[in-house]
């Protein structure tokens, strides 16, 4: 079958049809500034933010045996809206995570260890750049090195998704309001007085088009690192323990609150829920990563709190927002073919999932759960509800079967059917395009308001 075009359609239901639908294109074209009013599916008040949750490596058979061995379902299994995507990447049929964040934030495909680059190199602009042009708010939240593919995808062009020093610089000099995770090593280097050159200054690939446009990005005689730049525009929190004790009810630091925050909580990567010391070697018996002496030595109940502060915080500021949340480390379970690791992980992010929707009751977001790939080939073999089950993992590597969209809120409805990655970034780009038409209204010369409703053609 073909693939389904990769742009939603949309009826308009509406007393006076030609006239809206003739503006309502128009609005999308040209940006007409007085458009009509939608009626959002899930009320008729204008869309408050969009949350893009992503499981790393996150596939069905995880979900299903976290699941299984709880007893009872998980939370995003009672989110209404489900769907499939696809995750090729253009170097075939197995994506990494740079290549999927690009695809669902840009709506392009491209090569494996790209972000933010179509497979010709070019800068595409992501969701999150786009949201910052019209004013939303941003915020980006990670379990790793917010300088790793996931989150570095939402505002980041390189074309190496291993140069974390190029990606902080990045993240500097175009951030979002607000940022948490760990990597701080990448913006504050330690025992350096000067900090690392502007690696952004000679970005180029030797076997693939070069990464253009990065010259403009330099470093001023003041910002010798990175984190000299954030210091200027944003609160700063580099404390794990002091983040986690803080009793306010939103984003703070020092007991105020804060509405722009960088909070780098770790060397680089955040722990384990865990701890690292709780992984199973590797097949060669290592284990994953390590910790700064700084560090936490685990990680329980941060992204469920960072998660809701931020959203509390970003819903006071009374602008519409553009939110990514990932739960990095379920990936790192199936690459070491630890189960158990990896279902910690997920238990950990679907508890996130179930705090967030109770705490964005009443208002009128749209919630968005994914992965960007499947690792480990994974599959449940034996086993009893409520009992551990007996499972497998065919790889330590991706692979290309497609993954659950789990989805809630204003326009979810668009999620449903099978798809490719891309399509992700046109079906959120399609909510923020009707927020920007729900913003005004337009009256007919009788004074009454003309409203339309929404709904994807099928």
């Amino acid at each position: 079958m073909p693939a389904r075009d990769r742009t939603p359609t949309f009826r308009i239901r509406t007393q006076h049809t030609p006239g809206l639908l003739c503006l309502f294109l128009a609005s999308l074209i040209s940006g007409c500034d007085k458009p009509s009013e939608p009626d959002l599916p899930y009320g008729n008040q204008q869309v408050d933010g969009i949350i893009l949750i992503l499981g790393d490596g996150m596939g069905l058979s995880f979900i299903t045996q976290a699941s299984l061995e709880k007893g009872e379902p998980l939370a995003i299994e009672g989110m209404p809206v489900v769907g499939l995507q696809r995750t090729k990447s253009l170097d075939g049929s197995i994506t990494d995570s740079a290549a999927a964040i690009t695809a669902i934030v840009t709506g392009h495909k491209t090569f494996n260890g790209w972000i933010g680059l179509d497979g010709k190199g070019n800068h595409v602009r992501t969701l999150f750049e786009e949201a910052k042009q019209r004013g939303w708010n941003t915020a980006v939240i990670s379990t790793s090195s917010v300088t790793h593919a996931t989150p570095a995808g939402a505002f980041v062009h390189v074309v190496d998704r291993k140069q974390d020093e190029a990606i902080a610089w990045q993240l500097a000099h175009n951030p979002p309001d607000i940022l948490i995770g760990g990597g701080r090593q990448f913006f504050a280097p330690r025992n350096s007085d000067s900090g690392p050159s502007d690696p952004t200054m000679n970005s180029t690939s030797q076997e693939r088009p070069s990464d253009p446009g990065m010259n403009h990005i330099s470093r001023t005689n003041e910002s010798k690192v990175p984190m000299d730049l954030l210091r200027n525009t944003h609160s700063l929190e580099f404390s794990y323990v002091r983040f986690m004790k803080s009793d306010c009810d939103s984003l703070c630091v020092n007991g105020e609150s804060v509405d722009r925050l960088i909070a780098l909580l770790a060397d680089d990567h955040l722990p384990p829920v865990a701890g690292w010391d709780s992984l199973e070697p590797n097949e060669d018996g290592k284990k994953y990563h390590g910790a700064a002496p700084d560090d936490p030595p685990t990680r329980e109940g941060f992204l469920r709190l960072a998660s809701v502060r931020t959203v509390r915080t970003l819903l006071e500021s009374g602008k519409p927002f553009l939110m990514l949340v990932e739960g990095s480390q379920i990936d790192w379970g199936g690459h070491g073919k630890d189960i158990r690791y990896a279902l910690r992980e997920l238990y950990d992010l679907d508890e996130t999932v179930a705090a967030l929707r109770q705490e964005i009751r009443g208002h009128n977001i749209l919630i968005i759960f994914t992965a960007d790939h499947e690792t480990g080939g994974h599959a449940i073999l034996d086993g009893k509800p409520g009992q551990k089950q007996k499972a497998a993992f065919l790889t330590n590597y991706h692979t290309a079967v497609m993954v659950p969209v789990f989805a809630a809120g204003p326009g979810s409805e668009q999620f449903t059917g099978t798809y490719e990655n891309t399509d992700l970034h046109h079906k959120m780009l399609a909510v923020m395009n009707a927020f920007a038409l729900s913003s005004s209204r337009i009256t007919d010369p009788g004074g009454r308001q003309n409203r339309t409703r929404l709904s994807e053609s099928r």
